[in-house]
């Protein structure tokens, strides 16, 4: 910025000229500033380029441009099937607005580093008052005014490689808040799942107590006719009116444990837990799982899982703080260029211009660049083993996953078996006490066997949905193909 000087001798003080004169240039300082073009100005056209567009498998669920209603409309007017209960909690569910909102951060923090590359532009007027000394003039002056009027170009030509490298981690770090947001989708979708698949599971817990209600106030009935004819004594009354009450109590369990699988749904949903949610009847029978070969399998968790990948983004990011702490070595080159008018008067009319090139080369720092480049090498070799030590829990996770599926298989298997065979002991057990061959003992604990045998059978799907989920989250199979398998599903029920 170029500068000039003019002395206005006085010795009466300040006097009223000059407070009129700072007066004045304080009201062009406020007409300028709200005039910013920085501030006026939109972005150039390439400036969307500062916002990396996540991976193509990355589905990057956009939080509400306004406030929602409470509770939204499509939630009262139709039966919510499992695709729709995650649509809404990918919407409504604070955790992905929060990992939204960081990879919107990081994105700006790309544009923030990619402002260096274009030249920057200052405007700057100052009105000073001071009584300079002089040493070599004998004579007094007296205070005066400086005036300065100007504005000046600064562009960085050459810096060793930092600001690209700067660039370059920030765009690493947004592709890592990308992959992260992703990792989050596929949680809430997980936990969508398994609340979805509790709350089916406990509403055919219910369907079991019903009919075991049922069953029981048949065991009651027929107790005590029997009892009316004098064949069976009154403790036989006593015990089918214990079992009765028993089952009642079944059902009351089994009813309190469905509102808290709603509740927990509708938590997961992102809503109030009080909120009543009408959901799709989903199949109780289970189809096998066809599962690839666990080689691939695990190569394909090491490809797509998105915590990986954002730890492999992460490393790149370490890689550019590598170059950018090299490139402190190298000098720094620059470009300034000011213009500037000077006079006596308030409006300066005498012009003044300045265009220069300076370079920059710390020569010693007290070792700061070595330790700063020392620091950063040693962020990419823990980045680098973390990446290893997550693969290998990735790699059990899916291990385990996998074995978890092939178990839930063969538990429905056995689980359906078992029900047949229950099934059969209690029609037995019923027509030997109708006929007068059999006793309530061996009822009772028939229709208990059936009911536990039920149970299980209920328990074993559970576990066969919330396994294959997991197993579908383990190998990282993205969200778009996750909705994809669940609306074909509910289109072909």
């Amino acid at each position: 910025m170029c500068n000039w000087k003019y002395d206005e001798h006085t010795k009466e003080g300040i006097g009223l000229r000059s407070i009129v004169d700072i007066t004045m240039l304080l009201i062009v300082f406020l007409l300028v500033g709200c005039a910013n073009v920085e501030t006026l100005a939109q972005p150039p056209s390439s400036a969307s380029s500062m916002f990396i567009a996540p991976a193509q498998d990355i589905t990057v669920a956009k939080p509400p441009s306004r406030a929602k209603p409470e509770v939204p409309p499509e939630i009262k007017s139709k039966t919510l099937t499992l695709a729709d209960c995650m649509k809404i909690s990918l919407d409504r569910n604070p955790q992905t607005r929060v990992t939204w909102q960081a990879t919107q951060s990081a994105a700006a923090r790309v544009g923030e580093e990619k402002a260096v590359y274009f030249p920057s532009v200052e405007l700057a007027m100052t009105d000073e008052r001071a009584d300079p000394t002089s040493f070599n003039n004998k004579e007094i002056n007296g205070p005066g005014n400086t005036y300065e009027a100007g504005f000046g170009v600064r562009y960085l030509l050459f810096d060793g490689g930092a600001r690209s490298a700067r660039v370059s981690g920030a765009e690493s770090e947004l592709l890592a808040a990308n992959f992260r947001h992703n990792t989050t989708l596929q949680d809430v979708a997980l936990a969508v799942e398994e609340a979805y698949y509790e709350l089916q599971a406990a509403k055919w817990v219910a369907k079991v107590a019903g009919e075991t209600v049922t069953q029981t106030q048949y065991h009651v009935d027929l107790a005590r006719a029997r009892h009316k004819s004098g064949l069976v004594a009154r403790s036989d009354v006593l015990k089918a009116e214990t079992e009765k009450a028993s089952a009642d109590l079944f059902m009351v369990k089994s009813n309190s444990t469905f509102k808290i699988a709603m509740g927990k749904l509708a938590s997961t949903m992102g809503l109030k837990v009080s909120q009543p949610l009408e959901v799709a009847e989903h199949p109780e029978g289970a189809r096998e799982q066809e599962l690839a070969n666990i080689e691939l399998l695990l190569e394909e968790a090491a490809k797509n899982r998105p915590e990986l990948r954002a730890i492999l983004a992460q490393i790149e990011s370490k890689r550019a703080n590598v170059k950018q702490a090299e490139a402190q070595f190298w000098p720094v080159i620059s470009m300034d260029a000011d213009y500037g008018s000077q006079d006596d008067t308030f409006v300066p009319s005498r012009d003044e211009w300045l265009v220069g090139i300076g370079i920059s080369l710390p020569l010693f720092t007290g070792f700061e660049r070595a330790y700063r480049l020392q620091r950063a090498k040693s962020e990419l070799a823990a980045a680098s083993a973390e990446y290893e030590k997550l693969l290998r829990d990735v790699e059990l996770e899916v291990w385990d996953a996998y074995l978890r599926v092939v178990e839930a298989n063969q538990t429905i298997q056995a689980s359906e078996k078992l029900v047949a065979s229950a099934e059969e002991s209690a029609r037995v057990a019923e027509g030997e006490y109708k006929n007068g061959t059999g006793f309530i003992i061996e009822l009772i604990d028939a229709q208990t066997a059936r009911t536990i045998a039920k149970t299980q059978l209920v328990q074993a799907r559970l576990d066969w949905y919330t396994a294959i989920a997991r197993f579908e989250r383990a190998v990282g199979r993205t969200l778009a193909q996750k909705d994809m398998a669940t609306s074909r599903k509910d289109s072909e029920r």
